[in-house]
């Protein structure tokens, strides 16, 4: 704001980061070699202006023979520079000739300043030198309003001082200390090197409001939360916002990220706002290898943001997650188990075994039985391979449910064996007991078990939601199903899901939405035929019968020997009084009865 402007003045009133940097001891080093000490300040000053300022956005306002005032926008510019100049102080000044080395103090302090274009006045500026006298060589202290700003282990390494007395001040301040922020990493290497092994770590950061409109400062948290909510559901590791949050606004440093997160992908993005519409671009990284492995851009009304289910979130998680999904599985079907980390050989082999291919399928089973060996501690791929035997059967790969049955069995009680808690191998049990041995109280045994030591094994309320339209409870279906799909918004399988999840809409007698459901199963797998024996009926019994018949005869192209006797004698709906007009539809349909 003016002041003075009778006298003359014309002061503005900032606030900035003051950086005020001592040459310790300084009068007994002229005394013992005036020239040596002018020579190397030169040198320091000249690096300080052509390389640390520019590089830190920091401005010189005036030096003061044996030291510096500077100033700063922000605060960790402010750090980052007065670390540069310990650093560059220490490795490029060589010693008197007396053996006396020279060295810095710093004093930092954000507050509002005084500022006529040429100098900064005011008490913060009195401030910033006072607490510079508390820094020992080669250190720099701050007041708590610069502390504030700082992120300990990102920005520096912060120590602190507790209140101390200053000169001239009669209450105590609270100083900190801070030191070069490589002094410790936040991710130790063993924490770095077990996440790595066991799970595809990814940081979504928050997006850069790229237009800095003040109105929309927090879209770019809520894109990032929103995002991390959607990811979080899946079998990736996300860091949490929390963590993340220490980079919004900075400039992004692979490196930096990888080393103080522990990450090996980074999902960035930037967005700015036009009116009622929001657009977005977004970019997922491997910090690895500095490369960009997907990019997309696209706009939605602002009001998408705040919707459970905006479009725009679901489809920035879809893409960065089967980017992630994709690589991960094409490097697990070409290379030799030997060479794949854990996360690779899990995902692998659960992604491969949902593909409706016989060498994928087998493919898959080699993966997990590898990753078995490898980790025979590890109880989650048994568990999964008990499921490799439920669909062998079901896809007509494997011969007799009750000999297939004691196999997959065997797989989860060593599972079980190694982890008592895990839900997943409560859940295929059920599975296993409901769909192979039609043994329907011990599956939903199973399933409340699954269910009470994890209520979000996404897995356990779809199996729940399956063995209800078997009993012809429609609506314990219906809700089961619903709580598997908002589970599972980016599951590998979501196919699977989705067929699974329109038998229960059909059992509830919904059947515009069990259709639905089937059309978009299918759409992203073509070969599953269960979800063809769906949509036949959903298409019948909403009166469809034309597309009830062309599902018929694409269902009798990927398997030809299907009749709608062999479908009753394996269904597990034998007691459904649903099983009737199933049979019905099918008929109607065109499907062979013998």
């Amino acid at each position: 704001m003016p002041a003075s402007a009778d006298a003359g003045f014309n002061l503005q009133r900032h606030r900035k980061v003051v950086l005020i940097v001592d040459l310790v001891e300084s009068v007994s080093l002229m005394q013992a070699d005036e020239l040596g000490v002018i020579q190397r300040w030169q040198a320091f000053l000249a690096h300080v202006n052509q390389v640390i300022l520019p590089a830190n956005q920091g401005r010189l306002v005036k030096s003061l023979g044996d030291g510096l005032l500077m100033e700063f926008d922000a605060v960790p510019l402010a750090a980052a520079a007065a670390n540069a100049m310990h650093a560059w102080m220490a490795s490029n000044i060589a010693p008197l000739q007396a053996g006396k080395s020279l060295s810095l103090r710093a004093g930092l302090h954000a507050t509002d300043i005084y500022a006529d274009g040429t100098d900064i006045y005011g008490n913060g500026v009195n401030l910033a030198a006072r607490v510079a006298t508390l820094a020992q060589p080669h250190q720099t202290a701050m007041t708590v309003a610069a502390r504030e700003e700082l992120i300990d282990g990102l920005d520096a390494d912060i120590e602190d001082l507790g209140e101390c007395y200053l000169k001239h001040i009669d209450k105590p301040i609270r100083i900190y200390r801070i030191g070069a922020n490589d002094a410790r990493p936040t991710a130790s290497t063993e924490t770095k090197a077990q996440t790595s092994s066991d799970q595809t770590v990814v940081a979504v950061l928050p997006f850069d409001n790229r237009r800095g409109d003040p109105q929309h400062a927090m879209v770019g948290d809520l894109i990032s939360d929103a995002v991390i909510h959607q990811l979080a559901r899946t079998e990736l590791h996300v860091l949490s916002r929390l963590s993340c949050a220490a980079f919004k606004g900075r400039t992004l440093d692979s490196a930096a990220i990888e080393r103080h997160l522990g990450a090996r992908y980074a999902l960035t993005g930037a967005f700015h706002v036009r009116g009622a519409r929001l657009f977005i671009s977004s970019e997922l990284s491997d910090l690895q290898t500095s490369t960009v492995l997907w990019t997309d851009s696209r706009s939605a009304s602002l009001e998408d943001l705040f919707d459970e289910q905006s479009e725009l979130v679901g489809a920035i998680a879809n893409g960065a997650y089967d980017t992630l999904l994709q690589s991960r599985i094409r490097h697990a079907r070409n290379q030799p188990p030997e060479t794949l980390d854990d996360y690779s050989l899990l995902v692998g082999g659960i992604a491969l075994m949902h593909r409706q291919s016989h060498d994928d399928f087998a493919r898959a089973r080699q993966l997990l039985e590898h990753l078995t060996e490898r980790r025979p501690r590890f109880g989650m791929p048994r568990a999964w391979l008990g499921q490799w035997y439920v669909i062998g059967v079901s896809s007509g790969w494997l011969g007799d449910p009750q000999h297939e049955a004691k196999r997959a069995m065997f797989e989860i009680e060593r599972a079980s064996d190694r982890d008592p808690s895990l839900s997943l191998a409560m859940t295929i049990k059920g599975q296993i007991a409901g769909y192979l041995l039609k043994d329907f109280d011990a599956a939903e045994r199973s399933y409340q078990m699954a269910i009470a030591e994890n209520p979000n094994e996404a897995l356990a309320w779809l199996f729940m939601a399956t063995l209800n339209a078997w009993k012809g409870l429609g609506q314990q279906a219906r809700e089961a199903a619903d709580r598997a799909l908002l589970l599972s918004p980016l599951h590998p399988a979501r196919y699977y899901y989705e067929s699974l999840a329109a038998t229960a809409y059909l059992s509830a007698g919904e059947y515009a939405t069990s259709a639905m459901l089937a059309e978009r199963s299918l759409r992203s797998h073509r070969l599953h035929a269960s979800t063809y024996k769906t949509l036949v009926v959903a298409s019948a019994m909403c009166g469809n019968e034309a597309r009830a018949r062309e599902v018929a005869t694409a269902l009798l192209t990927i398997e030809p020997l299907f009749t709608i006797e062999r479908f009753v004698a394996r269904s597990p709906m034998a007691n459904s009084p649903q099983l009737q007009e199933i049979v019905q539809s099918m008929r109607i349909a065109g499907l062979p009865t013998h």
